[in-house]
Formats: C-alpha cells, structure tokens, sequence
C-alpha cells in the first residue's frame, strides 16, 4: 500500500519510479565523522548590516566670542613735532617800541620779553591738550621832547622785574573723532587760558598779561594745521586692526595637524581714554573661534569691515576644543577587551573572533561583532556616544543591537538577544579621551601666546572645559569641548 505520507510524484516520472533501486551503501567513517562535525558547527546567522547612509552630522558652531585689542597711542613725537613750530622765547628789550596811544598819557613805549616752558601733551577723554607755561616781564613808559634840549624817557610802570615773574598758561585742545572708515579727524581749538598772577600797569592801564597770551596764542593757532596733520599721522589706526585682522583670519598652528581658527566676524572701538601722554582705546574683534584637527584649513579672507560703536562686552572668551579618537586606535581597543573572549549564554557558547567601529549614520555609531562557536556570522549593534566629564571618556550607554540583528537572530538564534551579551559589548565600547583633551588644550595654550606681527602680541589662555557633546565623522569619534578663558591681542604704536 501506498504511504500517504510521502509527496506525490508527478505522472510524467511515475514509470522511472517503478525501477529497481540500487542498495546504498554505508559512508567511510572518516566522511560520516567530517559531516558530524560539520553539523556540530554554530548556526549561520547572515545579518545584513544596518543602513550608514544617513549624512555625518557637522560640528555645532561656537558662540560668539570677542577679542579685545587694546591699543596704545604713543603722542611723544607729535609733541617733539609742535616744539619746534612755538619759539621758545621772545624779546624786545633791546630799546622802546611803540604801543599805541593811551587817554591823557598820549603814546606809551614798552620793552618786554617772555618764554616758555617745554611744551606738555595732555590727554583727556577724546581730546588732547597741548600747553605751555609762559613767562614774562614788562616795562612801560613815555617819551618827552622839548626843543632844542632833546627827547627824554620817563618810565611809568613795570613788572617782572623783581622776584618771581608773572605767568600764565596758554595752549590748545585737539578733539579726536575716530570715524567708522578707521580715518582720524581731530578738530584743534584754543585751549582757555589759565592766568596766575596778572601783570597789570594800573598806572599805564595797560594790561601785559593779555599782549603775552595774545602774542604765544597767535602763534599756537598758526601752528594749528601742522597739528592737525601730525595727529593724523600719529593716529593711525587702520593699518594696525588691519595687520591683526588679517592675521586672525590665518590659521594659527599649535603643533602637527592641530589648527586655531578664530573666524572674525565684526568690529567695534571703544571711545579713546587717555593718560599722560598715551592715548588708548580698546577694538573689540568678534569671532567664532574653534580648533581644527587635520591637514591645514583653506581660508578666504574677507576685509576688514567699518566698525561700530557698539562694543559688546569683553565675556569669557570661548573656544571649541576638539579631541579626536580614530578609529583605528578605538578598534585597537575593543579588539584588546573582546577578541578571543568567551560568552555562554543559555547554554550556547559563542567566541569573539573581530570587532570594528565606523559611522551609523547621524549621531550613531555602528560596531560589527564577528562570532564563532555554538553562532557563526556577525552581529550588528548600534547606539549614540556621549562624553562622561566625570570619567573624561566617551561611552555609548544606549548601544544594542541593529534592528536588522533582532530580525535575524529572531529567527535562527534568538538565544543570542541576551541583555548579558549586549552589556558585555557595552561595557567595552568606553574610550578614555581625557589625555587627548588636555593635550589639545596645552597645545591651544602655548599657540594662543605669540607674536602675530610687528608689535602685536596675541596673548590668551583657556581655563574651564564644558562639554559639548560627541560628533561621529567618517574618520573618528570628536569629542567636542568647550572651554573658557581670556584672548587679547596687544598693539603698540610708537
């Protein structure tokens, strides 16, 4: 009778089926021990792996940070230039000269003569005040003639002569506006005149203190345009901001394949303030500074742009600090904490046989187990990394298994979706990027102190780190820092 278990065969073949059969004969016990083993092996699992396609995610932009550049404006040489275009004395008392006619003296003659001290650069605010204190002496008196015997002097009045000599201060005000084009212009007016003790001829009625003011004043304000134009001079600040503008947008090297970029965005000048005879103020650079790792970054330099008036405030200076773990050297790691590992779990076991990280597309990474044993084939796991400030190491605390990894081993060898394996792939996917940190910093540090140019000092340090977060790119995992401190850039004109 016919087995009604047995799958139907089809009518075309069922005369072939008829035949007789040969005998089959038993296996070599070496082919039949080979097939056993073989049967012995783990279950192929053939995980697709995930999908990567999803774009790495760029580095955030810093916030923005500033930049201060204070700025010393030396006016010793102006000064040294005015000197010589006052006369430091002038006298006439080598004989009488007429003054003028006087009510009921008639005419009166003088002989009179004053000096200056050196010229003194005074700086106020905005403005710059040059002075001087003037001395001088006088004497007046009148001429009779009479005929036949003759013209006689009678002098009238005097001072000066005896003890100290009347003085007086006379000078002139330069009032300095810095225009957005970073072009000078100052405007010079006479100074008020501070007068000590007067020299007036009640006698003559005359007043000498006003002739010596009216005389050293006249020729301050010839002196006027000079000033003018060597304030211009003195003051020029663009090509300094420009010098520096220029070279923070360079990168700054701080040691092999590590790049500063500061990024200036905008400028601002404070109102000058003043002390001796130093004039300063303070440009304020904003920028969007951060560390590059890598081959040196291409720049397009942009021109230094009209300023503001609005300086913002001189916060904490601000730079993104990345910290870089290659791949390679995580693979290095895993494969020293899991290859050649054994892992039993519900009575199978499995052996750790390779392991390799990459980018899982976005903010993931993605790690491929290879295993042997009681399972054959490689497990996917995903997850996002993150920094622990605490422990100073980037750790995947989400990482599990790809959904593609579920699906399979669901199927052929659900046993494997054991929480004790996920924990030990895990627990060793910890990097420890702590002395990486530090290095890139010392490195920011010691870049952050140097000479940009021809009396220009870049000077800065960074303090306190705060993390920002982990980014995954194609090459490593960035650990991304950012950390505080102070930037300035000191510029002195002499």
């Amino acid at each position: 009778m016919q087995d009604p278990t047995a799958p139907a065969v089809p009518r075309a073949r069922a005369a072939s089926a008829r035949l007789p059969r040969p005998a089959r004969r038993p296996l070599p016990p070496v082919l039949a021990a080979a097939l056993l083993a073989l049967a012995a092996c783990g279950t192929r699992v053939d995980v697709p792996a995930p999908d990567t396609a999803a774009a790495t995610l760029p580095f955030p932009e810093p916030p923005p940070s500033v930049v201060t550049l204070p700025i010393s404006l030396e006016l010793g040489a102006v000064v040294r230039k005015v000197e010589g275009l006052v006369p430091r004395t002038q006298s006439r008392e080598d004989e009488w000269h007429p003054m003028g006619k006087v009510p009921v003296l008639g005419t009166l003659y003088v002989k009179e003569m004053w000096e200056r001290d050196p010229l003194e650069v005074g700086l106020d605010g905005d403005g710059v005040e040059v002075s001087a204190q003037v001395r001088y002496r006088a004497r007046i008196a009148e001429q009779t003639c009479f005929p036949r015997l003759g013209c006689r002097w009678t002098q009238l009045a005097w001072c000066g002569h005896e003890g100290t000599m009347p003085s007086l201060r006379v000078g002139l005000r330069t009032r300095l506006r810095w225009r957005r084009d970073w072009t000078v212009e100052p405007a010079t007016t006479a100074a008020p005149v501070e007068a000590g003790a007067p020299c007036r001829l009640t006698r003559a009625n005359v007043d000498v203190s006003e002739r010596v003011r009216n005389a050293v004043q006249g020729l301050l304000d010839g002196a006027v345009p000079q000033v003018d134009a060597e304030m211009r001079k003195a003051l020029v600040l663009r090509s300094r901001v420009e010098e520096v503008w220029d070279r923070l947008q360079e990168p700054i090297p701080a040691g092999k394949g590590v790049f500063i970029l500061f990024r200036p965005e905008a400028v601002a000048v404070a109102e000058p303030t003043a002390r001796g005879t130093r004039m300063s103020t303070t440009v304020a650079v904003t920028t969007r500074p951060r560390v590059v790792l890598g081959d040196r970054p291409a720049t397009r330099p942009l021109p230094l742009p009209d300023f503001s008036r609005e300086v913002p405030k001189a916060g904490e200076f601000r730079i993104n600090l990345v910290a870089e773990l290659p791949y390679e050297t995580a693979n290095r790691l895993l494969a020293d904490a899991l290859v050649g590992k054994v892992v039993e779990l519900r009575g199978h076991r499995i052996k750790v046989r390779g392991v390799q990280l990459y980018p899982g597309g976005g903010e993931r990474l993605a790690l491929a187990v290879k295993v042997g044993g009681d399972a054959r084939g490689t497990l996917y796991f995903v997850g996002t990394p993150i920094y622990n400030p605490v422990a100073q190491t980037v750790v995947v605390p989400d990482l599990d298994f790809s959904v593609e990894s579920r699906n399979v081993l669901g199927r052929s060898a659900d046993w494997l979706l054991h929480d004790e394996m996920r924990d030990r792939i895990r627990e060793a996917a910890q990097f420890a990027v702590g002395d990486r940190v530090a290095d890139i910093r010392g490195k920011v540090n010691t870049a952050m102190n140097r000479n940009l140019g021809k009396a220009v000092r870049l000077s800065g340090h960074v303090e306190s780190l705060r993390p920002v977060g982990v980014v995954v790119t194609q090459t490593a995992i960035a650990t991304l820092v950012e950390a505080d401190g102070r930037a300035r850039v000191d510029i002195t004109i002499r």
